[in-house]
């Protein structure tokens, strides 16, 4: 890390279309990382256009939850899904964005890029907010990984309607 806290990013100078998805990736790595060392088991789901990125067992609860994981380097966290970008997409091609719900997945986990902050978010939560929303308001997501046990036990504490 820096002395301002921010990890050091892309110091090779990659070419950003090609470092964006290298980045997409190691975000994904760092979230199922945390989930880890937070204590539950976790795997990375191998199909690249599932509507979720992980699997966490959630020990003797025998609960499985689906994790979707987006990356944020701007302070504001996406909760859609189905856009790509980059020379390579076809800008003809039909647009099939959309905010997930819990059909595609249990909860959200964003990593911010820049320091390797998590933010846990039960996806019924979305429910009432826009299709994205700042860090600042997400405070108290952050972190909290308890919030994966009360998944797993069925509770609804969080709802957050902000």
């Amino acid at each position: 890390m820096t002395e301002n806290n921010k990890w050091i990013i892309n110091i090779t100078n990659i070419e950003q279309g090609l470092f964006r998805p290298m980045n997409g990736n190691a975000d994904e790595l760092i979230a199922v990382g945390r989930v880890i060392k937070a204590g539950f088991p976790c795997s990375r789901v191998d199909v690249t256009n599932a509507k979720y990125d992980a699997i966490v067992d959630i020990g003797g609860y025998q609960k499985l939850l689906r994790i979707q994981i987006k990356g944020t380097g701007n302070n504001s966290l996406n909760f859609t899904g189905g856009t790509r970008s980059g020379q390579q997409i076809s800008r003809q091609a039909e647009n099939r964005k959309y905010k997930y719900t819990k059909k595609d997945c249990d909860l959200i986990i964003g990593v911010d890029s820049n320091n390797g902050d998590c933010y846990i978010i039960p996806v019924e939560d979305l429910e009432n907010w826009g299709e994205n929303k700042s860090l600042n308001k997400l405070q108290d997501y952050k972190e909290n990984w308890e919030i994966l046990i009360n998944l797993a036990k069925g509770k609804e504490v969080y709802k957050r309607r902000i």
